[in-house]
């Protein structure tokens, strides 16, 4: 199966991405109008109007537009596929809570706005498979999966449990399918994903004083990284953890850390630094003519972009501080 045409047509593409000039001049706007007005000189133009705050939408639309375009001449689908997942799991998880709710006698508990449009699943048909309890059609085994789920909350009434169970079978179900793609860059993206989401929940775990023995259940396997390996950092000194895992690639991200012990300031380092290593795991891709892992590559700079472009533009909603945004978005090249 050949990419060379998928690439070359990417690449055309990527002229669109919105880059690091334009950014620093979407920061010093003086108003949201005048950010907006950036914008609409961009692909994004097509989507905006109406409300200063529709810009949300914009971002949205531009996305879910990219995978459309892409689906009409990528070999293999479920390369977006594999892209797409985590929005059809948060899909389920949303869904579920509404349920939760409506079913304990909230009537009003439904919260279908949270919804993404991004998955693979049809929302329609995901929203009528679940409120009918009809799973049949539904991919990567999510039927046993949603009724294991009801059970836990018959159970305990703790949606983390919840969301614990779905987040394991979103990463042993993205695994499955990389390696079913046999192309080795994806399935070592996928690894080092499941090890980047490990390493956050490590992060938050510590801020709440968790021990090795009570956070081993929040870590997922198939990443490279074992999760009993992850949760001992739990029992050691957040300044050690860079040091402790300066063997492993995934580990530089600490570096963003230095000797700093105060998590809830150097998060969003931490957190910045893993989604830039994931990209580096496919980066390798970017001069070939014939490389499948370059349409995850693509995708997820877009995502990347439309991260950063929420960013900026709340920051210039909110008039935050300048210099903090730069500093969040000095990675966008």
């Amino acid at each position: 199966m050949s990419y060379v045409y998928a690439v070359s047509r990417l690449r055309g593409m990527e002229n669109h991405f919105l880059d690091a000039s334009f950014f620093a001049r979407l920061i010093d706007s003086p108003t949201l109008e005048d950010a907006l007005k950036s914008l609409s000189e961009t692909s994004y133009s097509r989507w905006l109007g109406g409300a200063d705050g529709a810009f949300d939408r914009a971002i949205d639309e531009e996305m879910i537009d990219v995978c459309k375009e892409l689906s009409q001449f990528v070999p293999d689908q479920e390369l977006i596929t594999i892209f797409k997942m985590p929005h059809d799991f948060h899909n389920v998880k949303v869904l579920l809570k509404s349920l939760f709710r409506v079913r304990g006698g909230d009537l009003e508990g439904r919260r279908h706005e949270l919804l993404s449009r991004l998955g693979s699943i049809p929302l329609e048909e995901l929203i009528t498979a679940l409120e009918s309890e009809e799973y049949a059609f539904l991919p990567w085994n999510l039927g046993d999966i949603i009724k294991r789920c009801w059970l836990l909350w018959e159970q305990a009434k703790n949606p983390q449990h919840v969301e614990l169970l779905l987040d394991h079978h979103l990463f042993a179900s993205m695994l499955k399918l990389a390696e079913s793609l046999d192309v080795p860059a994806v399935v070592a993206w996928v690894r080092n994903k499941i090890d980047a989401e490990n390493l956050r929940s490590l992060v938050r775990l510590q801020r709440m004083n968790y021990t090795a023995m009570d956070g081993e259940p929040f870590f997922h396997f198939g990443g490279n990284l074992r999760p009993d390996d992850v949760a001992r950092l739990l029992n050691e000194p957040v300044e050690t953890w860079g040091n402790l895992l300066s063997h492993t690639d995934i580990g530089s991200a600490f570096e963003a850390m230095g000797d700093r012990s105060d998590l809830r300031a150097a998060l969003s380092d931490v957190s910045r630094a893993l989604d830039e290593h994931l990209i580096r795991v496919l980066e390798s891709s970017k001069y070939a003519t014939d490389a499948p892992e370059y349409i995850l590559l693509f995708l997820l700079n877009k995502e990347a972009e439309a991260q950063a472009l929420r960013i900026a533009l709340v920051s210039v909603a909110n008039d935050l501080d300048r210099e903090f945004t730069r500093r969040l978005l000095s990675h966008v090249r």
